[in-house]
């Protein structure tokens, strides 16, 4: 029987047995066998919301392992340890000898890169990294697929902050690209060891999802106005503004286009980039006519489309404006994989940067809540808001985000409810737990509630002889130093933690009711 539940049943027991509440001053035995007046406890009657709690346990996990693989064959001649943070720019071994570092990546390394190499998306990969951890001081790097003279200056910086003698080139043994920063699970190497290219040195779980937006150099103007973190990436996304320009989020393949690198206009020459932002335009309803192609070819429709969707965000534009007229600066948008949330903001709102920067990362969960819910709990429908309680008693807001389509009885007991698994996302999570992969957590829904209740303590219910129950309100002292109090009929409502929510004709916030000692 349940705490609440024997509660109950021990006031309806008293009122079954004809039991009544003596009341302080009123019996006459008490009176003539004392010769002092015993204290009377008490309690004021008070209003607020009564709630029952039905509680679910759950698990609270990390949502990615990332495995950690060695860019290079040799003898593991330094390792990181279990329980350790990858970060950018971590050092997470030595082969040989050398140095192993992690940046912030999607794309492999897999070359050598110099001022002698191709342009390419992991040219610009690397560029963003140097900038991020600060090898570009004076703001020289133009985050690009080039690499240049800036690029070849900043990783010479770098390579000397590791003790190398630096060189300007990057081997291709010298990098190894992860997600987003990582929390070690298991080391799978040994120092002394030997490792094969490929080979897996870690494997780590992923603390934070990181896919940097980086925006053009000082020419561009102030950066203001960025996503607030948490802001659902899609389409259309308006991330940051720069000169008075938005800078938007177009989901799709950053591998191949990463961003828009030159100004668009009725006078460019067609590309791919083109038809990515005819794309956006007619998903977001900036074409009402149809009359934009999505092709690679910004014509005067593309323009007019460009005026509304500025429009519409608030910039002034002139209706009037000629379509040749209508330029979109390089850096108007980048391209994103889906699924993404806005990170917190890597530079201040206002900052005009000296050269190109880092705005902010996209992230996802990194850790989630999981359990399981009979098929059909409107309770733990998508889009449910539920409290969730940790182990040393923080309170955060979870979202269900993903109902399984798999049911299953796990009790083996024929004709019982099947369950599907669910997936929480949670608002806050305290740092304490940081470096626990797994920890099981209380789910919390309102399973009975009264709102602005007048609540007392249970004990304060006197059970009437006749039925019913009533509270003892005190009114004041007698003459003989004894409380003076009168009975009023009270119905008692919800049950929960010791107190119950009372109605009556004369029951009223702040009155004052005996309790027994």
């Amino acid at each position: 029987m349940s705490r609440t539940a024997a509660v109950v049943a021990g006031v309806l027991a008293l009122a079954a047995a004809g039991t009544v509440a003596v009341v302080a001053g009123r019996s006459q035995t008490d009176t003539d066998t004392n010769d002092t007046t015993e204290p009377v406890a008490t309690a004021q009657i008070s209003r607020r919301d009564l709630v029952i709690y039905d509680e679910t346990t759950a698990t609270l996990g990390f949502t990615t392992s990332v495995t950690v693989s060695s860019p290079v064959a040799g003898t593991v001649t330094s390792v990181i340890a279990a329980g350790d943070h990858v970060d950018p720019g971590t050092v997470v071994a030595t082969v040989d000898g050398a140095p192993v570092v992690a940046m912030l990546g999607d794309v492999p390394n897999y070359r050598d890169l110099s001022r002698s190499s191709a342009d390419g998306i992991d040219v610009r990969q690397l560029e963003s990294n140097l900038v991020l951890l600060g090898f570009d001081p004076y703001g020289e790097i133009d985050i690009d697929e080039e690499y240049d003279r800036a690029t070849a200056a900043a990783v010479t910086l770098w390579e000397d902050s590791l003790g190398l003698e630096g060189d300007g080139e990057v081997a291709e043994g010298q990098i190894v690209y992860v997600p987003g920063n990582l929390l070690v699970d298991t080391v799978s190497v040994t120092v002394g060891g030997a490792v094969g290219t490929g080979g897996s040195l870690l494997v780590g779980r992923e603390t934070e999802r990181l896919f940097p937006v980086a925006a053009t150099g000082a020419d561009a103007g102030a950066i203001t106005a960025i996503v607030a973190p948490d802001t659902p990436v899609v389409t259309g996304t308006v991330l940051f503004w720069q000169a008075g320009f938005p800078v938007v989020a177009i989901e799709g393949d950053a591998s191949t286009l990463p961003a828009l690198t030159r100004a668009l206009s009725t006078s460019a020459s067609n590309g791919v980039d083109v038809k990515l932002l005819e794309a956006m335009l007619v998903a977001g309803g900036f074409d009402p006519d149809s009359t934009v192609t999505i092709d690679d070819e910004f014509a005067d429709a593309t323009a007019l489309a460009v005026q509304r969707w500025w429009a519409a965000l608030g910039l002034a534009v002139d209706p009037a404006t000629d379509p040749a007229d209508i330029v979109v600066p390089a850096g108007s948008f980048v391209v994103v994989p889906g699924g993404l949330f806005a990170g917190s903001p890597l530079v201040a709102d206002g900052t005009a940067p000296v050269g190109d920067a880092v705005v902010l990362g996209l992230t996802t969960a990194a850790r989630e809540v999981t359990t399981s819910a009979p098929v059909g709990d409107d309770t733990f429908a998508l889009g449910a808001v539920i409290d969730v309680e940790f182990p040393d008693g923080t309170l955060s807001t979870g979202t269900v985000v993903k109902v399984g389509n798999v049911a299953s009885n796990n009790s083996g007991v024929p004709g019982e409810t099947p369950t599907v698994a669910i997936t929480l996302h949670i608002a806050d999570i305290p740092a304490s737990l940081d470096d626990f992969v797994q920890i099981p957590v209380t789910l919390r829904v309102v399973s009975e509630s009264v709102p602005d209740a007048f609540v007392v303590p249970v004990s304060a219910l006197v059970a009437l002889a006749e039925g019913g129950f009533a509270l003892e309100v005190v009114d004041g002292t007698a003459a003989d130093g004894t409380p003076a109090t009168h009975l009023i009929a009270a119905e008692p409502g919800l049950f929960t933690d010791g107190f119950v929510s009372v109605t009556g004709d004369d029951v009223a916030d702040g009155l004052t009711v005996v309790v027994p000692s």
